[in-house]
């Protein structure tokens, strides 16, 4: 969504337990967070001009959650909480994640997860995603994908 003139979102607070489960987003992507650290992404794409590299990525990682005043990377998600999510496309069990946990079980990918999106994934990927709450009070995640002076914004919601 093309949001270039909107504000990033307002603060909200959130805990570890309030970001754990999937989420989802556009084309089959996903962000499951566990805890002790976990992270497991599925066709989840770039986050602002890698998004435009035209990859996605499937595979385990880490996570932790910045507190306000925490994340110095701009106002790409605004000043409240952050969820760094640090992947790779493989991975085996036992393997140290990219925040020294362990990473966990390798994810088995298929010939047509980035059907849409074709190019090789990094051997590494992060993203930095903010926490909203929608129209309705629920919370969602996000990050910006190409320009991140264009804002537009890449939600995900939580799986029901």
């Amino acid at each position: 969504m093309d949001s270039r003139t909107d504000p990033p979102s307002p603060s909200v607070k959130v805990t570890a337990a309030d970001i754990y489960g999937t989420w989802v987003g556009w084309k089959g992507s996903s962000l499951t967070i566990r805890p002790e650290h976990r992270a497991v992404v599925e066709k989840l794409d770039g986050q602002e001009f890698a998004f435009d590299d035209g990859w996605r990525m499937s595979g385990p990682g880490s996570w932790r959650l910045l507190k306000p005043g925490a994340y110095r990377g701009g106002n790409a998600v605004g000043d409240g909480w952050v969820i760094e999510v640090k992947a790779s496309p493989a991975g085996l069990a036992g393997e140290k994640g990219p925040f020294g946990q362990g990473a966990g079980a390798a994810t088995e990918l298929s010939p047509d997860d980035g059907a849409s999106r074709t190019e090789p994934p990094p051997g590494k990927a992060v993203w930095d995603i903010g926490v909203s709450r929608s129209k309705k009070g629920e919370l969602r995640l996000f990050f910006l994908t190409s320009d991140p002076d264009v804002r537009d914004t890449y939600y995900l919601t939580r799986k029901k």
